[in-house]
């Protein structure tokens, strides 16, 4: 009987943001979902093999190194057979590594079409797991659409992750699709901490009376930061009340930043992650009215929240698979978004239970990485029940 191997898998991007990790450093690596996942997966279970794989133009020969106790392998973008994924020398090492394993491939990206067609085509016996970490379904009637619904079933693919509703309904379309589950990356409980609101506050400059929303993200309209503004305009004059915008940065592709800027709402730029616990708590809650149909993610910030134990407004409470009801307040169309911001002006305080609620379910380190494990069991299992009987993992 074969070992399992798991490999985790990213695509790389040509734009870098500021605080990508320089080439070497041990982040590098894993700088990737697949990296993050991957690397909580082997810090919850030690015992498993797991590598994460990234194909780079910015190298010119393979990088190994040991990070965090698992194999992280930055290809150079030679022979490319799938655009800035899948290079031919890493379809030639899988080939030789299944020989000896059995290899569970996790691509952290759910709608590249290319890249499961000639999985399929030129790694034979590999099982794949996709996750959706964004995007939307193609529309019903494209060739793309018609595409997905040949190759995207239980025969060419072990395992789907999705997060939208959209994308679940699409999936379930999909005459023989393979299992699916609702699985966010979730939020690192263990550093998103409630903490005094009085003293942060204070060490933030902000008013100690003032009643302050948060989002955290880039400023463009693909996450409805001109509705968050809309919202604000309209409601300032009645309540003290404005907005906390960490993040954003003086960039084409943040088409309102200079709105947020000009807004008057307080504005902290881009935060290091160990330093954001600090405004999720000088907050009162997160509002989220992310309506946008090209946004097919869900976002980190607002279970981060969660995990600091304030309450969230947006349309994405609806995504999840368990009852929300102690998380805050859904919000179901851009008609609803002042009324249940008023709403959760009046009313934040009542949420006591959010922290408590969301680790149960949406904790990365235990809950998620539990999650993940089961679908790798599922799959491992099924292999195992055609050979001897399975030793779990």
């Amino acid at each position: 009987m074969k070992t399992l191997k798991i490999i985790h898998l990213s695509g790389f991007s040509k734009n870098k943001p500021q605080h990508h990790p320089a080439i070497g450093e041990d982040y590098y690596f894993v700088a990737s979902w697949a990296g993050l996942m991957a690397r909580r997966l082997k810090k919850y279970k030690p015992e498993i093999d797991i590598e994460v794989w990234r194909a780079e133009n910015e190298i010119k020969v393979k990088m190994e190194n040991e990070v965090f106790n698992l194999k992280g392998i930055i290809w150079p973008y030679k022979y490319p057979v799938v655009k800035n994924v899948l290079t031919w020398e890493m379809i030639k090492r899988l080939n030789r590594l299944k020989k000896e394993y059995f290899i569970i491939l996790h691509y952290h990206d759910l709608y590249n079409l290319r890249f499961v067609i000639l999985m399929n085509l030129f790694c034979p016996g590999i099982k794949i797991v996709l996750s959706h970490h964004g995007g939307v379904p193609p529309l019903e009637k494209t060739l793309k659409a018609k595409l997905m619904k040949i190759f995207y079933n239980k025969h060419r693919i072990s395992f789907i992750t999705y997060l939208s509703l959209s994308t679940k309904h699409f999936l379930e379309s999909i005459k023989g699709h393979p299992s699916l589950k609702f699985l966010p990356v979730g939020a690192d409980f263990n550093q998103m901490i409630p903490m005094d609101k009085t003293e942060l506050r204070k060490e933030l400059g902000l008013e100690s009376d003032k009643i302050y929303g948060i989002y955290v993200g880039s400023f463009y309209r693909l996450k409805s930061v001109d509705l968050i503004l809309e919202i604000y305009n309209s409601l300032k004059s009645k309540y003290n009340f404005t907005v906390i915008f960490v993040g954003g940065s003086n960039t084409p592709d943040n088409d309102l930043y200079d709105e947020v800027i000009k807004s008057g709402c307080p504005w902290y730029g881009i935060v290091p992650w160990t330093e954001m616990v600090k405004y999720y708590n000088a907050a009162d809650f997160y509002i989220h009215p992310a309506f946008n149909s090209n946004f097919g993610g869900l976002d980190v910030s607002w279970i981060e929240a969660l995990a600091c134990n304030k309450p969230v407004l947006s349309p994405q409470l609806a995504y999840l698979d368990f009852d929300y009801s102690e998380l805050g307040v859904l919000i179901k169309n851009k008609k609803e978004a002042i009324e249940k911001t008023e709403w959760m002006i009046n009313n934040y305080w009542r949420f006591t239970k959010c922290r408590e609620t969301a680790q149960k379910y949406l904790d990365s380190n235990t809950t998620i990485m539990e999650k993940l494990l089961n679908i790798y069991e599922e799959i491992y299992n099924k292999y195992n029940s055609y050979n001897e009987p399975s030793t779990g993992l």
